[in-house]
């Protein structure tokens, strides 16, 4: 839930150690981030490579009903325009 509500500060490790960079609200499971020069060196020439990390969201499990029912009430008020991946061919079109 914190993906959805706020930014969210993160550390990932390098080879240089732990990096914090900011996960923006809304941010998909899958979506990829780029640490600009944080990556290892670059053969024969100056400079570092980009390190790529993948943000993986994780799902709440065993809610009990309570929370089943506040989560479809929540869902029911979002409607389906916050759902890009739910949008139809020609609705990404336009």
């Amino acid at each position: 839930m914190r993906a959805v509500l706020t930014r969210v500060k993160h550390a990932s490790v390098t080879i240089d150690g732990k990096v914090q960079y900011t996960v923006p609200e809304g941010t998909q499971s899958g979506t990829t981030f780029r640490l600009r020069g944080k990556g290892i060196p670059v053969l024969n020439g100056r400079g570092r490579g980009d390190q790529y990390v993948t943000v993986t969201i994780e799902t709440p499990r065993n809610l009990n009903r309570e929370q089943k029912e506040a989560l479809k009430k929540f869902s029911d008020l979002l409607g389906e325009s916050n759902y890009e991946k739910r949008k139809s061919f020609f609705g990404k079109k336009r």
